[in-house]
């Protein structure tokens, strides 16, 4: 999520990493100054306003602190490798796609979330005689592995007690599922708003259900490697709180943060695309920092998984979580 922040599709590979995780150490001895590097936010989202007009800097400089845009990132998978390899700070995903990472030995913890983004859920076309959840029954669904749209999907079905195996999960990865829904590959599509918002304007496609309707507990996460946030937790304090009011004005007026640098191109969105990304701004809470609540639903997450056999075993969400960081 799978946040709208980061609606941009088709993101390029990483961008200006360092090969090693001792940038923000190498300058801060040299400048005084702490370097924290974050995924490019790209055109939409409070960091893409905070990057325009300075007022990320500006807040993160009173705690002696400056950004390094460190690339552009799809899934969380890959950012959250850059964290393990040392070359990135902060990441932001799903707690769907996180669960996975935290899974392999992470070094990374979650200090802020945002509560499930509008828009996520099953697509299916305007003609398509699914009109139900049980209509899914016999037939093929895209979702990607491990991750929001295979979450979405098996909780579509316990909540409308349609068995699992009586519909096929087709597992492909979140660029390629636009080409198979559009030419009718699949009957149905699981996935989050950065995909939703697109095939809803340009696709015929409509939400059969969407998470509200299916219980999701699929919040958005933000990370920060464990080096980072050890020597400066004042920094990710200060991001945190930038994060929350930043996203308070989005939902309050999110019309100044899309199209944030460009109106043209495939960053930016117009017409009905345009329409259905502010409805779904308007419609997804802030970003906060965790809380208890927040982690039983994480665990409950996780339990979920080990059930339906995506993982092996339940991880201890709260082993990586930073609860009440503010």
């Amino acid at each position: 999520m799978k946040p709208l922040a980061l609606l941009a599709a088709g993101l390029t590979a990483l961008l200006g990493l360092t090969a090693c995780g001792g940038g923000s150490d190498d300058d801060a001895k040299s400048s005084g100054t702490i370097t924290i590097r974050i995924p490019d936010p790209g055109n939409t989202g409070p960091l893409a306003v905070g990057k325009k007009d300075g007022t990320l800097d500006a807040a993160l400089a009173k705690v002696n602190a400056k950004v390094e845009w460190a690339g552009e990132f799809g899934p969380f998978a890959p950012a959250a490798q850059a964290i393990n390899a040392g070359s990135l700070d902060i990441a932001t995903g799903s707690i769907t796609s996180g669960i996975g990472a935290l899974a392999v030995k992470p070094t990374f913890k979650i200090f802020a979330v945002q509560p499930p983004a509008a828009g996520e859920g099953i697509l299916v076309k305007e003609n398509s005689p699914i009109s139900s959840v049980a209509d899914l029954a016999g037939r093929s669904v895209a979702v990607n592995q491990g991750g929001t749209g295979e979450y979405l999907l098996l909780k579509a079905l316990e909540k409308n007690n349609v068995p699992i195996d009586k519909v096929k999960r087709v597992y492909l990865p979140p660029a390629d599922s636009p080409a198979a829904f559009n030419s009718g590959q699949v009957d149905a599509w699981a996935t989050w708003n950065s995909f939703t918002a697109p095939a809803i304007a340009n696709a015929d496609g409509k939400l059969l259900v969407d998470g509200d309707a299916i219980d999701s507990d699929n919040y958005t996460i933000y990370v920060v490697a464990d080096a980072f946030y050890g020597k400066h937790p004042e920094v990710v304090k200060v991001l945190t709180n930038y994060l929350h009011d930043g996203s308070v004005k989005q939902q309050a007026d999110p019309a100044p943060f899309v199209n944030v640098n460009t109106e043209a191109g495939p960053q930016a969105v117009a017409g009905k695309l345009k329409d259905v990304t502010l409805g779904f701004l308007r419609d997804t809470d802030p970003v906060r920092p965790v809380t208890a609540d927040d982690l039983a639903r994480f665990e409950t997450v996780s339990r979920f998984f080990t059930e339906q056999k995506v993982i092996k075993q339940p991880v201890d969400v709260g082993a990586y979580t930073l609860v009440g960081l503010s």
